[in-house]
């Protein structure tokens, strides 16, 4: 279960990601669109939106690895972590894609 979480936070985070990158990187006249997060908006700020989410990615794939490997922590309070994670992170995985919908930005908006 626990391997299986991992992947799913791993998959979840590129997809949040993505779509993040998506959201920020071409702004839409008519729509103000800003990253929710105030670390990841520290992040970006300083380290630009690609160089931001590259070491978010960075953070978090090193976090998983630990948190999947370490023997310090039990089980049960590795599955509540990677549960919060996973749930948090789908959140915002819709949140963009709903926001990239909107914005015609994603191939099925029907936007061109």
């Amino acid at each position: 279960m626990l391997r299986w979480l991992a992947l799913i936070t791993i998959a979840l985070t590129c997809a949040d990601h993505w779509t993040t990158y998506v959201c920020l990187s071409s702004p839409i006249e008519g729509w103000q669109v800003t990253e929710a997060n105030p670390v990841a908006r520290w992040l970006f700020e300083r380290a630009g939106l690609a160089g931001g989410l590259l070491i978010d990615s960075l953070v978090t794939f090193a976090a998983v690895a630990f948190l999947a490997s370490t023997r310090t922590l039990g089980d049960g309070l590795k599955l509540a972590i990677f549960g919060v994670i996973t749930l948090s992170t789908g959140y915002a995985v819709l949140n963009n894609l709903g926001a990239i919908t909107r914005m015609g930005l994603a191939p099925w908006s029907g936007v061109v």
